[in-house]
């Protein structure tokens, strides 16, 4: 199955397929972002995090974003994948892959559709707590 520029949903491609699913000669720089959920203090004892996402309005936003970054900084390529449903600890759940002429455009260019994603695109999380309860994030 090919890779896809958007995925929302439960499976997970590798890095390998990632990375191989675009190529171009006049690409010096790709950028990775891997997020995966964590257990910090201030959380508490997270298990495991929820996510649930409005798909199709989640990839319109995703898109737009993307789509922002090649004008801003003239970047050649974005993926961008997020998982849905439970995802233990220490699992990715959020891939950025960013390819560009050079570094400081990739890093630049990652950074943002990152932010941005997190901060647009209808996607939720809710932790879940060794002690069995749960709480939802503004953020996911």
């Amino acid at each position: 199955m090919a890779v896809p520029d958007i995925y929302i949903g439960e499976n997970w491609f590798s890095l390998d397929e990632v990375l191989n699913s675009y190529k171009d000669e006049t690409c010096g720089a790709v950028d990775i972002f891997l997020g995966m959920p964590r257990s910090a203090p201030e959380d508490g004892e997270v298990k495991e995090l929820h996510y649930e996402a409005y798909q199709s309005m989640a990839e319109k936003v995703i898109r737009e974003i993307i789509n922002e970054a090649k004008e801003k900084f003239g970047i050649k390529h974005a993926i961008v994948h997020h998982r849905t449903g439970v995802v233990p600890l220490t699992v990715p759940s959020f891939l950025v892959a960013v390819w560009a002429g050079h570094r400081q455009e990739a890093f630049t260019a990652c950074r943002y559709i990152v932010d941005e994603v997190k901060a647009r695109a209808p996607i939720w999380k809710k932790e879940v707590f060794a002690t069995g309860t749960g709480k939802w994030k503004e953020e996911a």
